[in-house]
């Protein structure tokens, strides 16, 4: 038989150890998808990218100077915004029929900054993260609490 002192100190190993290995995922993957954006650097076409998205972040109150252009070796047909960057994949640019297609994916991607969108999405998570740490921490007391009064039932709710 197992004493309560012995059962709550695996539990609480157990806790940190699940902790551990979630925040390690969450890192890991972060720097995977930093790392693994294949950058093309051509200062004629970063100049004409950067002419057609002039006044259209005139036009969207955003700073021009403030906003990185990053060409993306990539050659789908695609763009992306994050914080303060628009990532334009060379697939856009190769096969866009004309300017107007890119200008109106530059126009597209204006408004997701200009709108805030990923900043929103920042303060959505960050809450969710909250509620689930929360959740985490009374189901790992309501563990330690089963295990110290002997209930199976109390310490079956916590692992739920």
């Amino acid at each position: 038989m197992i004493d309560r002192s012995t059962a709550i100190g695996r539990t609480a190993r157990g806790f940190a150890t699940l902790l551990l290995a979630a925040a390690v995922a969450v890192s890991t993957s972060l720097s995977a998808f930093a790392q693994g954006v294949p950058v093309v650097r051509d200062a004629e076409i970063e100049a004409l990218v950067r002419d057609y998205a002039r006044p259209i972040f005139k036009a969207a109150g955003l700073a021009n100077d403030g906003i990185d252009i990053v060409l993306v070796n990539d050659q789908s047909f695609n763009a992306f915004v994050t914080g303060r960057r628009l990532f334009i994949n060379t697939g856009a640019l190769v096969t866009a029929e004309t300017p107007n297609e890119i200008i109106g994916v530059i126009a597209h991607e204006a408004g997701h900054i200009a709108g805030g969108h990923q900043q929103k999405l920042r303060d959505q998570l960050d809450r969710a993260k909250t509620m689930a740490i929360i959740a985490t921490l009374l189901g790992a007391g309501a563990i330690v609490a089963g295990a110290t009064t002997n209930s199976r039932g109390l310490a079956g709710a916590g692992m739920g």
